[in-house]
């Protein structure tokens, strides 16, 4: 696989994405609150189950590129780990940046800058592929980072540290799996705030 096929997927990629991304917000509630899914699916509304709906498919579509060629370029692994990087720190920090202006929360504008730093780790990747003169120590400290992020998005989903600004609910005020809002229909599951 050239450089040239791994662009042009990445840039063709965006969309599906992003509608990939908005899919795994609603699987947990989909799969009624499956373990696996929580793994992928946003289990609560706080920021950091935000980020992990948009790393997950960036991830997977940069696994299935490597796996069909991207190996044979030195810097795709380096590029895909920066631009996983890019994700929890944009979606933060473009958050946080507008709230200072709206001063909460606008669904339409969280829709937009998730869909946005989505195109924005693709763009990363874009560049980073194409301009790094990557080493064997560069690709091996790479890799590291990227696996060390996706286990943080396990660890993390499962056993949330207690941090008040990205891993809490701001609807429930709890953290992660017991920060998911219960089912009306249901009785008390335990996780009313």
């Amino acid at each position: 696989m050239t450089v040239e096929t791994v662009v042009a997927v990445s840039w063709w990629a965006i969309v599906p994405l992003i509608a990939v991304g908005s899919i795994l917000h609603f699987v947990y509630d989909w799969t009624g609150h499956h373990r696996v899914a929580a793994v992928f699916g946003a289990v609560n509304e706080s920021y950091w189950e935000h980020t992990k709906i948009a790393i997950w498919p960036v991830a997977a579509l940069q696994v299935v590129l490597f796996a069909l060629g991207g190996w044979s370029i030195p810097s795709f692994v380096p590029a895909a780990a920066v631009s996983l990087y890019s994700i929890p720190i944009a979606m933060i920090g473009i958050v946080f940046v507008y709230k200072v202006f709206t001063k909460r929360n606008l669904l339409w504008l969280d829709i937009v800058v998730f869909a946005l730093v989505v195109a924005l780790a693709q763009v990363i990747f874009v560049l980073t592929l194409e301009q790094l003169a990557a080493t064997a120590a560069t690709v091996v400290i790479a890799a590291l980072f990227f696996a060390g992020l996706l286990a943080s998005v396990l660890v993390f989903t499962l056993n949330p540290p207690a941090e008040p600004d990205v891993f809490i609910d701001p609807l429930t005020s709890r953290y992660g799996l017991h920060g998911h809002l219960p089912d009306p229909t249901t009785p008390d599951e335990g996780r009313t705030p």
